[in-house]
């Protein structure tokens, strides 16, 4: 059964042509665009003020994330799906100097950047207005619907015919347990359907992003998305992604 399944979904992927990396991206490669998501930029801020204090790390590992996926796929743009910031409340000083130190990273690799909005991405237009760059509540190219995900799309108006639809939002994990019954939680990208139509679930690419554990269940359905919640969870298949490790396919999430 294992077999089948990821014979199944590797079957999938190729006539896509989408390409899982094991930094955290997705490549579409028909598109020529990276699709990342839930950067979260300025969390260890939040995490100070709360009394956590965390090393100020996050930022040059995710740069070193994405120049290592641009250097892999020769990608002509990317697109961010939402959550480019971490606070909810106006940018604070550390996101701020992120957000400025990530389009000029962009800019010197001369790609085009796609911002679509997420939930966390109050106030961020004042950041952005200088830098001639839009935030959109949707992209919607060849087929592929790219949302964060934390709306239902009955919210969003003129939205147009898809046939992929692509979210973040839920920073989708799996735990697997070694063999002493340690578990290791990884992040994931899910594939799986909505109504009909192909639904692909971004990881996270925040190092801080502990993620959402899809195989224990132990969740509440209010961190998920409005989206996910009209799906059946257990036929979903996550793709396991370990920078060390590398990615592989895992079957459906009701036989982990």
């Amino acid at each position: 059964m294992m077999r089948q399944l990821k014979s199944i979904f590797r079957k999938s992927l190729a006539q896509s042509k989408i390409k899982v990396l094991k930094e955290g991206g997705v490549y579409f490669e028909n598109l020529n665009l990276l699709a990342i998501s839930d950067l979260q930029l300025g969390h260890e801020a939040v995490l100070h003020n709360r009394g956590i204090s965390v090393p100020m790390e996050q930022f040059p590992i995710i740069i070193e994330r994405l120049d290592a996926m641009l250097k892999e796929t020769n990608a002509t743009r990317v697109l961010i799906n939402g959550d480019l910031k971490h606070e909810f409340s106006k940018a604070a000083q550390q996101e701020w100097d992120e957000v400025l130190k990530l389009i000029e990273f962009f800019k010197t690799k001369k790609v085009e950047l796609i911002l679509v909005r997420g939930n966390h991405d109050n106030y961020i237009e004042k950041i952005l207005k200088n830098h001639h760059l839009k935030l959109s509540d949707y992209f919607c190219v060849d087929g592929f619907l790219f949302v964060h995900g934390h709306k239902s799309l009955k919210e969003y108006v003129g939205i147009p015919e898809f046939k992929t639809l692509v979210i973040g939002h839920v920073h989708p994990a799996v735990s697997i347990k070694d063999d002493v019954e340690i578990p290791h939680k990884y992040h994931c990208l899910l594939k799986g359907e909505f109504h009909g139509k192909e639904l692909l679930v971004l990881p996270s690419i925040s190092p801080l992003a502990s993620g959402t554990d899809m195989v224990s269940q132990n969740y509440s359905h209010d961190t998920l998305s409005p989206i996910l919640n009209e799906c059946d969870l257990p036929d979903f298949i996550p793709v396991v992604i370990d920078e060390k490790g590398g990615v592989k396919e895992f079957p459906k999430i009701r036989y982990l």
